[in-house]
């Protein structure tokens, strides 16, 4: 997996075709993407039509797409769709709830997840203001992860972006949430229910709310691939 750092550019399409060509061959997305500072307010600012059109493709995805009982339908329409860099050998369970402005601002912010990844059912994915999913990363049940959120002293109430990056061999327990602007680091554990509002340094195992340092994992831990057929029907 390529470095992740928040503060950064990470990967971005090109287009819609690039990500599909590079998902199917195992490689993240190539090229600059500019990540929206802390201060940059978010937002989808379209014609009435067009965000419209986005609600009716929210609903798609989100109620129709995401509860169909197949992988491979539901990942052509992240990727082909949504613009989504999905490995191939990443699985997205039934009931993921994708939040997004449209496929032209996740083409934009850059979305990426990687080999071997597992997002297991009814996960929130906000990609609002981008996320970089590692290699191998096992993420549990009702897990939230949330790239954006409000400034409470804007009379406008407006959204701020955090983008958020998850490094490889991450395992984030069931209804952990994951707030803006956080960067779990490799071999990271997060304990379930857990609210994670800062940095995560590699190897260490983090509990609580907010979720706090409890331990830390062996480095030869981390050794594992998660790379077991995905089930049929799911």
């Amino acid at each position: 997996m390529r470095p992740i750092n928040p503060g950064k550019r990470l990967s971005e399409p090109d287009t819609l075709d690039g990500v599909e060509d590079q998902a199917v061959d195992g490689r993240p997305p190539n090229g600059p993407l500019p990540v929206p500072g802390p201060k940059t307010p978010i937002g989808y600012r379209g014609t009435p039509v067009r965000r419209f059109c986005v609600r009716i493709l929210n609903y798609v995805t989100n109620y129709i797409v995401a509860r169909l009982p197949s992988f491979t339908l539901r990942h052509l329409w992240y990727r082909r769709v949504l613009g989504i860099g999905l490995d191939r050998n990443a699985g997205v369970y039934m009931g993921a709830y994708v939040w997004f402005f449209g496929p032209g601002q996740i083409r934009r912010d850059g979305v990426w997840i990687g080999r071997n990844t597992r997002i297991n059912r009814n996960c929130t994915l906000d990609v609002r203001s981008g996320l970089t999913i590692g290699d191998n990363v096992s993420i549990s049940p009702e897990v939230m992860i949330l790239a954006g959120s409000h400034n409470v002293n804007d009379n406008r109430f407006v959204q701020v972006p955090g983008p958020i990056a998850i490094e490889d061999h991450v395992w984030i327990g069931a209804r952990a949430t994951i707030l803006p602007g956080v960067t779990l680091g490799r071999g990271s554990v997060i304990a379930a229910a857990s609210v994670v509002t800062r940095d995560v340094p590699p190897l260490t195992v983090v509990a609580g709310v907010p979720a706090r340092p409890v331990g830390t994992r062996d480095p030869g831990a981390t050794e594992y691939t998660l790379d077991e057929p995905l089930p049929l029907f799911e």
